[in-house]
């Protein structure tokens, strides 16, 4: 991975530090922390490398679906079947 990257809006060097990644889709919402990324101390731009941010993207979108699917099963009279989830690794 590079060390060294320019920011695509100011150009200004980028750190590699952890930041929390946010989604909503359809009424739900998923929250991703301690994501590796280049920041831009400047300006605030966040660069996922590719391969991370395909990752990421691909797990985000199966939870979504899943979330959309278990609340079309439950009937609309009902309650839905669950309100969020939370996924954290633990850390001694």
């Amino acid at each position: 991975m590079k060390k060294n990257k320019p920011c695509p809006e100011c150009k200004t060097i980028m750190e590699l530090k952890k930041t929390t990644l946010h989604f909503e889709r359809e009424g739900f919402y998923a929250d991703v922390e301690n994501v590796s990324a280049f920041i831009c101390p400047k300006c605030g731009t966040r660069s996922i490398p590719g391969r991370l941010a395909a990752s990421i993207g691909k797990t985000i979108e199966n939870l979504f679906k899943s979330a959309n699917e278990a609340e079309e099963s439950v009937e609309k009279e009902l309650s839905p079947s669950f309100s969020g989830i939370s996924f954290h690794r633990v850390h001694p």
